[in-house]
């Protein structure tokens, strides 16, 4: 498909279908300058690992000493980008606006992308608990304590706990009498972020990113998060950067005279990990952070 004429064309555009963006917000950023200089595309985030106190075995006895324990974290950036060729029919015949038509839809595609980093490393997690495949508020509430009750085992602080949640998902909880709505208290800022309600000390996002029937309980070190926005080319004849839903673009106009077209770039850098607190990610023992969940099968 592409950009309609303007012949018979009413002047009523329908608005474009695009989620909201609240992942990033919820997870914890890597400063995209981390990645300058030698370190490239790929570094390693350093998860310290808690120490456990000694007690002199008596009174003069020598001390012992402990290491520093860590665990590394690859994150990898990758380029996302959305390229569109502007040829002179289309734009002289074909574009009433812009903004509105070429590069809102661009740039709201790579955004949108650069979240995606976040809910493919959620996505791919299996399991810990499921719910029933018939919805009751009981089973709804009893595996939302399950998964609080696993991060609170797992030493997680009480702040910066969420709970992410396909459309299902969220179907679900907001027939619990417990759940305490976002509408429903009176911030209108949270609704516009997607955060839909509090239980059981969760913040509540909605993510349409997630798989259907699944649900994410995490404290905000469960997952890391980079985006960094691009430099300027030299060779660009025009070129800008912008934030959009807290990620960072870069778009570039260009000319290519071998085809007479104009040339739109919108691209930024993002990647994300889930973290563990051991080498050895296949055992579920070095989960922590993160508690996955899903509908079992009926």
């Amino acid at each position: 498909m592409a950009a309609l004429t303007a012949i018979g064309i009413s002047r009523v555009a329908v608005a474009l279908l695009n989620r909201t963006l609240v992942l990033p917000r919820t997870v914890t950023r890597v400063p995209g300058s981390d990645f300058d200089g030698p370190n490239g595309a790929t570094i390693e985030v350093r998860v310290r690992q808690p120490r456990t106190a000694k007690t002199q075995s008596s009174a003069g006895a020598a001390l012992v000493a402990s290491t520093a324990d860590e665990v590394p974290v690859l994150v990898s950036l990758a380029n996302l980008y959305d390229l569109h060729n502007l040829t002179d029919q289309e734009a002289n015949f074909e574009i009433e606006d812009f903004a509105s038509q070429i590069t809102l839809p661009q740039v709201q595609a790579v955004a949108i992308a650069a979240e995606n980093t976040i809910t493919t490393a959620m996505n791919a997690l299996t399991a810990d608990l499921s719910f029933a495949a018939t919805a009751t508020e009981a089973d709804t509430k009893a595996t939302i304590l399950a998964a609080r009750e696993a991060l609170g085992e797992a030493n997680c602080p009480a702040d910066g706990r969420w709970l992410a949640v396909s459309p299902s998902i969220a179907s679900r909880l907001l027939e619990v009498d417990l759940f305490t709505r976002v509408d429903a208290s009176g911030t209108d800022t949270a609704l516009r972020q997607a955060m839909i309600g509090k239980i059981y000390g969760f913040n509540v996002v909605e993510s349409n990113g997630l798989t259907t029937d699944t649900a994410m309980a995490y404290h905000m070190s469960g997952f890391v998060f980079a985006n960094r926005t691009p430099s300027v080319p030299r060779g660009a004849s025009e070129s800008a950067t912008s934030t959009e839903q807290g990620i960072g673009l870069r778009t570039v106009f260009q000319y290519d005279s071998a085809h007479a077209q104009d040339q739109i770039l919108v691209s930024t850098f993002a990647g994300a990990a889930a973290v563990y607190d051991d080498a050895d990610e296949s055992s579920p023992a070095d989960n922590f952070r993160f508690v996955a969940m899903d509908v079992a099968s009926s």
